[in-house]
């Protein structure tokens, strides 16, 4: 995909020393160096300097060369180009009916590069083999969807029907109607359906055991959640925060505790830091 979605000179330089399989994120920032990371830490190649002309031929691959056509997720800041890639996008807001309409002169970049990690779940296999609602926790960047991912094939190959709910496109990229990665054989995909369209109506058309989804963001998402486990379906999801700390602390995520059986704290690239069960957190009272 990456010799595709970057420009012959970019990719070249990128790759001038051959491949490098720890790569997560590449960054191109219009007239600043190459930025890149493997294993979330950055590296730039001060010699290379990302150009307009660059960041334009990246935008052409991954629209298909129809910006018009990608409006609506450009207007939500990213972009998605097939096999698990996001990339960020940044540039001048144009505001129509005093809403974010698109996003213009875009001078920065930000390609997420997806890992399909099997075994990266081998600490928590006792909570998966258990399915119980389960959310994974921990800053950006720290590889929350690989887990989740791994998650979901390992629910999918114990016979549990799983519904991913992949708004982005991420945990379980499809194109031309096949999955591109190994999710098991009793998992059905949502991609690209916005999450709160998705649980109101898949829930009760797919009938899963568990529903599956990446990145829980503000209220309309943590009520949504609460009402499918109300019905009886059990989630797997993760969410943006330091620790579960944030969560308890937050007015709009506080109703997860009354849910969440298991919380997995990340503290670096696949690396869990804590695990806690519900029955621990109220021992210390929360």
């Amino acid at each position: 995909m990456l010799s595709r979605l970057l420009s012959v000179r970019i990719y070249n330089e990128l790759f001038a020393e051959g491949d490098m399989p720890c790569l997560t994120e590449i960054r191109l920032r219009a007239d600043k160096p190459l930025s890149y990371a493997q294993k979330g830490v950055y590296h730039r190649l001060q010699d290379v300097i990302v150009s307009m002309d660059d960041i334009a031929y990246t935008l052409g691959i991954a629209s298909q060369h129809s910006m018009y056509a990608v409006n609506d997720s450009l207007s939500k800041g990213y972009l998605t180009c097939g096999e698990g890639y996001r990339i960020g996008v940044c540039g001048e807001g144009v505001i129509k009916n005093g809403a974010l309409f698109t996003v213009k002169n875009i001078t920065s970049l930000c390609i997420r590069v997806p890992h399909e990690v099997k075994g990266c779940c081998d600490k928590i296999v006792r909570l998966i083999e258990k399915a119980g609602n389960t959310l994974i926790v921990s800053p950006p960047g720290l590889g929350k969807t690989t887990m989740l991912r791994e998650c979901v094939r390992l629910l999918s190959m114990a016979g549990h029907n799983v519904l991913v709910l992949d708004e982005r496109g991420e945990i379980a990229p499809v194109s031309g109607g096949s999955c591109h990665v190994d999710i098991g054989d009793c998992c059905d995909v949502a991609s690209g359906i916005p999450k709160i369209d998705a649980y109101r109506y898949l829930v009760r058309s797919m009938r899963p055991d568990i529903i599956a989804t990446d990145e829980i963001f503000g209220k309309a998402e943590v009520d949504a959640v609460l009402d499918i486990v109300r019905c009886g379906v059990k989630v797997v999801a993760t969410v943006h925060a330091s620790g579960i700390e944030d969560i308890f602390k937050s007015e709009e995520y506080r109703g997860l505790g009354k849910l969440i059986d298991y919380y997995v704290v990340l503290r670096d690239i696949g690396e869990i830091g804590a695990i806690y069960d519900r029955t621990e957190l109220k021992t210390c009272g929360r």
